[in-house]
């Protein structure tokens, strides 16, 4: 039995560290790939989508996972690469910016440069877990912080619900129960964009798949079925 070419996109780090252990924890029918991202402060979603497209277009069919930052990404990506990219799971992201008007105020540049605060990682990030929260914070000093701004601006500007809406691939979304940093509404926005959308809840933080990563694979892989989560904005 062929695997599935199963290809992960990172959260803002960029990095496929947070995502090692869960691609060693992927069911045999899945051959899992973490890709990173360009550590260029000139990239944007747009010249991201430019470049992972000549990887993309190298393979028969994949199913395309985009966690957090990475989510307009793989919206793009799958809009461009219908005939490849047969299944899209978005995993505690967005389709348009979920960043509040506050965020603009925020000296990003110098918080870049400072190591992140151990009751950030808990409270937002990952919970508890001491050794998650080491890699956390290993992960987010690798790109500059030129590079991270970047992503930050990028997020804060994106919408790529017109693409959403444009997309025939099964779609799935994967929402962390007590994630911190993406908004309810943001996962209103996407149902609304493309009501075809299967949405799953998943018990934990913002990174559900580092502190979740069986369950998370059995939902990606289809293993689990429930009723869509209610979209009403809280």
């Amino acid at each position: 039995m062929n695997s599935t070419t199963t290809i992960i996109l990172p959260g803002l780090d960029g990095t496929d560290l947070l995502l090692a252990a869960f691609c060693k924890m992927a069911p045999a029918s899945r051959d899992a790939t973490a890709y990173t991202l360009l550590d260029d402060p000139a990239a944007d979603y747009g010249t991201l989508c430019d470049h992972y497209s000549e990887r993309i277009q190298a393979l028969e069919s994949c199913h395309l996972v985009a966690e957090s930052f990475s989510g307009p990404l793989g919206i793009l990506l799958a809009h461009r690469h219908p005939e490849i990219i047969k299944r899209l799971t978005l995993v505690a992201t967005f389709a348009k910016s979920p960043a509040p008007l506050a965020a603009w105020l925020i000296p990003w540049s110098i918080l870049f440069r400072l190591p992140m605060p151990n009751f950030v990682a808990r409270r937002y990030f990952v919970g508890p877990n001491q050794s998650l929260i080491n890699e956390l914070r290993n992960a987010v000093r690798q790109p500059s912080p030129r590079t991270l701004v970047r992503r930050i601006h990028c997020l804060m500007n994106v919408d790529v619900t017109t693409q959403l809406s444009e997309l025939k691939c099964e779609l799935v979304y994967l929402r962390p129960k007590h994630d911190r940093l993406v908004p309810y509404h943001s996962l209103n926005t996407i149902v609304k964009a493309n009501p075809s959308v299967s949405v799953f809840e998943i018990d934990g933080p913002h990174l559900i798949l580092q502190t979740q990563p069986k369950l998370a694979w059995d939902f990606i892989v289809g293993g689990h079925r429930q009723p869509n989560a209610p979209t009403t904005k809280r």
